[in-house]
């Protein structure tokens, strides 16, 4: 019977091998295991704290691999001259797992649960790790993937804010279809003196001290004046709630940590300062395999955005400390409305349904 043991997960990482082996010397890579000379390595979900992890040492290959409960499995082949332990990336050995003779076996790995809390450090096991080893003759250190349907450390394919045209902007013609133009031509540049007069009013003296109005008062004018006349618990409220539908229109606001922070930003509790003057926040979504990040439209007569990025600018834009209340709910709907387009109207429109006419 399979006996599972608790094995402590460092950056991302723990490791089989003998004891001593460089494990920063990694010949081929997989999604889940690298290998190299004397070890191999495993990539982990969790950032740090315990997985589940069990040895089985068998006489020959295996008669199935079990691919219905693992969400990936990988397999290669270890040598080593001394006995192999489980070790964490400083060298640490494992006391709990019996180690196993010395010599060389095919090592197949299989996991689960690395989407679950990926990132994150946890103080209760929720990764288990299935290795099982048996002997060969045969020398390959290739990494060989059976099956895989878990999305931690699959090759990069997504997109940054590099991966962004400057060609174009977008506008709607004259039949109201989003079309590409050139961001300096004439449709362009008639869009944004649109866009300036500020629906025909100029601004008022409480919204020219807000520098993110001149963006959004062409875009509804009489919109931007209620959130101009509101009271200002309304109008941090408003900012709450443009935040919301930004995470939600971003697929962000079923992730746990970002849910979390939603939850924490209605409770009144301070500002996440990873998400202020910090590069924390940006680096986790880009880490999380949860998270696609997808290119849209720009609004009107502007390029086109990484959705997820200003998803959580509407954020940190709006509720930072030191944001007046009217700055914040400018900020929040600014970076929202982004969130939606060239369908922002979509936002306005709710923005009337569900929060100003409710006033």
């Amino acid at each position: 019977m399979t006996q599972w043991e608790l094995v402590r997960v460092d950056h991302h990482q723990f490791a089989l091998g003998e004891p001593g082996a460089d494990t920063l010397n990694a010949v081929t890579e997989g999604t889940l295991i690298e290998v190299g000379p004397g070890f191999v390595s495993f990539y982990t979900g969790i950032t740090y704290g315990p997985a589940r992890l069990a040895l089985d040492l068998l006489e020959h290959t295996p008669d199935t691999e079990a691919t219905q409960e693992w969400e990936v499995i990988e397999e290669s082949t270890i040598t080593t001259n001394s006995d192999i332990v489980v070790t964490t990336l400083d060298g640490t050995e494992s006391t709990t797992l019996t180690p196993i003779p010395a010599g060389r076996y095919v090592v197949r790995a299989h996991a689960r649960g690395r989407d679950t809390r990926y990132g994150e450090d946890v103080a209760e096991p929720c990764e288990d790790y299935l290795v099982q080893l048996w002997p060969t003759q045969t020398a390959d250190d290739s990494v060989r993937t059976l099956h895989k349907t878990d999305r931690a450390w699959s090759p990069q394919t997504q997109v940054d804010e590099s991966s962004l045209s400057r060609d174009y902007v977008y506008i709607r013609n004259d039949a109201g279809e989003v079309v590409k133009v050139p961001p300096k031509g004439s449709e362009a540049n008639a869009v944004r003196a649109h866009l300036n007069e500020f629906g025909g009013t100029p601004l008022t003296p409480t919204l020219e001290a807000v520098f993110s109005s001149r963006y959004v008062a062409g875009l509804d004018r009489d919109l931007i004046d209620r959130i101009d006349t509101a009271p200002p618990e309304h109008q941090r409220a408003f900012a709450r709630w443009c935040v919301h539908r930004a995470f939600e229109r971003a697929g962000l606001a079923e992730i746990d940590w970002l849910r979390d922070v939603l939850t924490d930003m209605d409770a009144g509790k301070p500002v996440n300062d990873d998400f202020i003057d910090s590069f924390a926040a940006r680096n986790r979504l880009d880490q999380d395999p949860r998270i696609t990040r997808r290119i849209i439209s720009g609004l009107p007569a502007h390029r086109e955005i990484v959705q997820q990025y200003e998803a959580l600018r509407a954020y940190s834009r709006s509720m930072y400390a030191e944001a007046t209340p009217l700055e914040s709910a400018i900020e929040a709907f600014w970076h929202a409305a982004k969130t939606y387009g060239m369908d922002y109207p979509e936002l306005i429109d709710a923005a009337r349904r569900d929060f100003f006419d409710q006033q």
